[in-house]
């Protein structure tokens, strides 16, 4: 009897297979989502495009006005130099926010606001920095203008009525350039709750002496000398207020007092 002849079968890998699958897979995935890119990325430029058309490319919003105001002494000629936009520019090519921050180079310059009126007019509108004491550093000379925020501004006539903060350690100062000592913001926080509190008819802050690292000697209303602790600017500015008040009932006047104890009491000196 002929011995029996089998097939021999094939068997083909599983694994082999689906990693072929996923393979095809993978590769259609990669070309749908480089295909919806693609069309995104043309979608995206075409409304950019067709956006350019109807507004930074359309004659019609050409800049024919440019409106410039200050509450300040700025004026608008000095502030459409600065700015360097010309008419002709389309509205919609200004960049703002650099418009904005080439104006704040400006050392008087604290904000700006700029809008557009359709069809052809820009519109600048800048706050000036108020100055609320004069500063000066180690070097003597005329004292420069600072503002609530520690920024240094130019000199003015006008600002020589200003309280003087001076005993800086800063070797030289500049317009534009901000103070952040410590002794300085102090003095400024005193200064703002000072008039905050409503008490500029009562105390004339004429002086700040910054030489001593623990306190602050303020020069008040021409004839008394405070010290104040480097902080709790608005509670000890209410303390002395009070203690002024009560010497002036009494019929005398203070040469000095120190408000840097925590406590209630306040060491005064009476001339």
């Amino acid at each position: 009897m002929a011995a029996r002849r089998y097939k021999k079968r094939k068997y083909y890998s599983k694994t082999k297979s689906s990693k072929s699958v996923l393979t095809r897979r993978g590769v259609v995935i990669l070309f749908l989502a480089v295909l919806a890119a693609a069309v995104l990325f043309g979608i995206y430029q075409g409304l950019a495009y067709t956006g350019s058309l109807f507004f930074s490319r359309n004659p019609r919003f050409e800049i024919k006005h440019i409106l410039v105001s200050s509450d300040g002494r700025l004026t608008g000629i000095q502030l459409r130099e600065y700015a360097g936009v010309e008419k002709g520019t389309n509205l919609f090519a200004v960049d703002f926010d650099e418009l904005r921050d080439r104006l704040k180079t400006v050392p008087l310059v604290e904000s700006v606001n700029i809008r557009r009126r359709l069809p052809n007019t820009l519109i600048i509108a800048v706050t000036e920095r108020v100055a609320v004491a004069q500063i000066r550093g180690k070097r003597r000379g005329v004292p420069f203008l600072v503002d609530r925020h520690g920024v240094v501004m130019p000199a003015t006539r006008s600002g020589q009525a200003l309280p003087l903060i001076e005993g800086l350690k800063i070797d030289t100062l500049r317009p534009g350039g901000r103070v952040d000592e410590p002794g300085v913001l102090q003095a400024l926080d005193i200064l703002t709750a000072c008039e905050a509190l409503g008490l500029g008819a009562q105390v004339a802050l004429e002086h700040f002496e910054l030489s001593y690292p623990e306190f602050i000697t303020v020069r008040v209303n021409g004839e008394t000398t405070a010290r104040f602790p480097r902080h709790s600017a608005r509670d000890k500015l209410i303390r002395m207020v009070s203690v002024l008040q009560l010497a002036r009932e009494q019929g005398r006047r203070v040469k000095t007092l120190d408000l840097t104890p925590d406590g209630r009491n306040v060491p005064v000196t009476y001339y």
